[in-house]
């Protein structure tokens, strides 16, 4: 995932969608899935395996998040990398996994999210991306922080919105929309 030039056309399309809950769809528009782990996850490897195909043949970058206090994990292999709820703690992955991509979610201020930046996140998730329900993800996320964010910042942003038509006024680099 990478920041999109200013003569693009808009914000580009990232997934989310929860394993063992979201059907798997035929295809997918978008340029990146945010896969969410329930805790209860971890049987979950043949249903894992179809969201590794899907994302590959679709050329879509796959992110896991485990979204369970303390379930972070690893991603398995064919995984394109993570959603880091802690990137002080995640700081070592980003040596020991240098191509692999770090999104940090649920910053709480402009420190928490300058912090994940100089941490090496690859694009901020502005959002409670561990809340059960669009609303939920869409009222943790802080609209003046993130609009700062895409003002100042170099490091991408993703911000939830209801639909791929959502396109807020600050211009974010990536929107989020629940895949149905």
């Amino acid at each position: 995932m990478a920041r999109h030039d200013d003569d693009d056309q808009g914000p580009q399309l990232v997934h989310l969608a929860t394993l063992g809950v979201t059907a798997l769809p035929d295809r997918l528009d978008g340029v990146a899935l945010i896969l969410r782990m329930p805790s209860d996850a971890r049987g979950e490897q043949a249903a894992m395996a179809d969201w590794i195909r899907l994302c590959n043949k679709e050329d879509c970058a796959l992110l896991n998040a485990w979204v369970a206090e303390g379930g972070e994990d690893l991603p398995p292999n064919g995984v394109d990398g993570f959603v880091s709820f802690d990137m002080q703690a995640d700081k070592a992955l980003r040596g020991d996994f240098p191509d692999m991509q770090i999104i940090a979610a649920n910053l709480p201020s402009r420190h928490a999210a300058m912090q994940a930046g100089d941490l090496g996140a690859d694009a901020l998730f502005f959002g409670d991306l561990r809340a059960d329900t669009l609303e939920g993800m869409q009222a943790g996320t802080d609209h003046d922080l993130a609009e700062w964010w895409v003002e100042i910042m170099e490091v991408p942003c993703i911000i939830p919105v209801a639909s791929a038509a959502d396109d807020p006024d600050y211009a974010p680099e990536f929107i989020a929309v629940p895949l149905p």
